[in-house]
């Protein structure tokens, strides 16, 4: 059984709810009174409750909000991009971080990333930054081991790094270890074994994005798995100005969901530049229309 995997599942008013215990689940639903407790509930790795939990309470008169976002992230800074902008826009909506794209063939690869020497140019800025690792690179992350390559060049620059190893099925993940890095983020679309193999060898600072976009703008279903109140969880594929409302109500409207981020790449590009235009009407309607009204 996957510990991290290992959580009870509680049946209040016909409605499945992911806990750690009973007093969260009655604290998060501000239940009045419990009556009846049966059997303790356990999903393993398989997903398949072998026993059953059912608390009979009264009527829930009013739900705490037991989900967090933790970051607002936007992928693919370029060369193109105003620093002093990205730094207004920081300043205005602290949840927002900024991915930057890492290759060793940046040159070849399009119009999605800044040179090293423009990304440096990003430190020290008060930023939230994330490094997202691509080809080679993530693979080596695997087949090696450590983050060397990164706090060489970027040291003290970046609180997360995430390997884009979504398409990757013939790597052997060795045990991370993340240095002075606060979290590893591994991208993952619709296998999941590699995160489960890297969380099992390297613990909880190892979180996941489900991302079967790919960067593409794809819009994918929400699916929020069952370990997400155990894990930091990353929502990504098609988010954008449009549709970010509704796929934060998506997210948050499931039992499950704990801590979580939401990811976006093609979703505030045009003619595949940065838009930062795009980035400020999703941020604002994040902001104004969805977490002041869930306070």
């Amino acid at each position: 059984m996957n510990g991290y995997m290992l959580t009870k599942v509680f049946e209040i008013n016909k409605t499945l709810v992911v806990a750690d215990s009973i007093e969260d689940a009655i604290r998060v639903y501000k239940l009045r009174s419990e009556q009846e407790i049966r059997d303790v509930c356990e999903v393993g790795s398989s997903g398949v409750i072998r026993d059953y939990y059912a608390i009979m309470a009264e009527p829930v008169v009013h739900s705490v909000r037991s989900w967090e976002l933790t970051h607002v992230t936007f992928t693919g800074v370029d060369e193109w991009t105003d620093i002093e902008q990205l730094v207004d826009i920081q300043r205005r909506y602290p949840k927002v971080e900024f991915g930057v794209l890492v290759s060793r063939k940046w040159k070849e690869n399009g119009t999605r990333y800044m040179s090293p020497e423009q990304v440096k140019e990003l430190q020290g800025r008060g930023l939230r930054l994330s490094a997202h690792f691509c080809g080679s690179l993530a693979r080596d992350v695997f087949g090696l081991g450590g983050f060397s390559e990164i706090h060489g060049a970027y040291d003290g620059m970046f609180d997360r790094v995430q390997l884009n190893v979504a398409t990757y099925t013939d790597v052997a993940p060795t045990c991370i270890m993340p240095g002075p890095l606060k979290e590893v983020v591994i991208q993952q679309g619709r296998s999941l074994s590699l995160f489960e193999q890297c969380h099992i060898a390297s613990g909880d600072h190892v979180s996941v994005l489900l991302d079967k976009s790919g960067g593409q703008g794809i819009d994918t279903p929400i699916e929020v798995p069952l370990y997400a109140p155990k894990v930091h969880v990353g929502f990504a594929g098609g988010i954008g100005p449009d549709n970010v409302i509704d796929k934060l109500k998506q997210i948050t409207s499931s039992p499950n969901i704990g801590k979580f981020w939401i990811d976006m790449e093609s979703g505030v590009r045009t003619c595949d530049i940065f838009d930062i235009r795009k980035v400020e009407e999703v941020c604002k309607k994040v902001y104004e229309d969805f977490l002041n009204k869930n306070i």
